[in-house]
């Protein structure tokens, strides 16, 4: 029985070449990402910002509640 040895090791070196590129990839977005996301989002705004959205511990809302949020949201914002 032929068994191409030469062949498995280049598909595995295929393979290797293939995971380490991955990986590379992946480091790069990851780093990218980590570079452009901010590093609290969900501070209180500077400068002439208005924070519209505050958070309530209470999920029962009325409709008035709501409707008020809603127009404060675009009265203040863009």
């Amino acid at each position: 029985m032929f068994i191409p040895y030469n062949r498995i090791a280049e598909m595995l070196r295929l393979l290797a070449i293939f995971v380490f590129c991955t990986f590379i990839f992946y480091c790069i977005i990851s780093y990218l990402n980590d570079a452009i996301r901010p590093a609290q989002p969900y501070k209180e705004p500077q400068g002439k910002a208005v924070k519209v959205m505050n958070d309530v511990p209470s999920l029962k809302k009325t409709y008035q509640e709501m409707k008020q949020r809603l127009f404060a949201f675009y009265w203040y914002g863009e």
